[in-house]
């Protein structure tokens, strides 16, 4: 079981490295779109090594991204700060299979290079700390 949690940790890692990647581009229209796209990635490998940490080293079983935040936090490993940004974030990873505007595009990538990205770095340091 922990072997199987250290490798979704690994591969949750380098998706952060590579939305990073798009991160430290220059900005125009092409690496928006990538940063949006490797956060999608990024928040996917988020949530589902946080189900596998739940279920290994804290026996909870988990079915959604927004419950897995919210057990997180029960297990002290979000602040309520933190677990309600991992909602909206939660909303917004949503929205984007099903929203095409500019707008919406451009204010995500804000966010993500202001507030997610280090969100979602954050929890990857304390699962890997916590998973060794």
């Amino acid at each position: 079981m922990a072997q199987t949690l250290n490798l979704k940790i690994k591969d949750f890692k380098e998706a952060l490295d590579r939305l990073k990647e798009a991160l430290n581009q220059e900005k125009n229209e092409f690496i928006r779109d990538s940063v949006i796209k490797r956060f999608e990635f990024a928040f996917e490998l988020a949530w589902k090594s946080a189900k596998l940490y739940l279920r290994d080293l804290e026996g909870v079983e988990i079915f959604s991204p927004k419950d897995c935040w919210r057990e997180l936090r029960k297990n002290n490993l979000l602040t309520d700060e933190e677990t309600e940004i991992f909602l909206a974030m939660t909303d917004e990873r949503n929205s984007i299979v099903h929203t095409y505007d500019q707008k919406f595009s451009e204010a995500l990538e804000k966010k993500i290079r202001d507030d997610y990205y280090s969100r979602l770095n954050n929890l990857f340091q304390a699962m890997e700390k916590n998973a060794k």
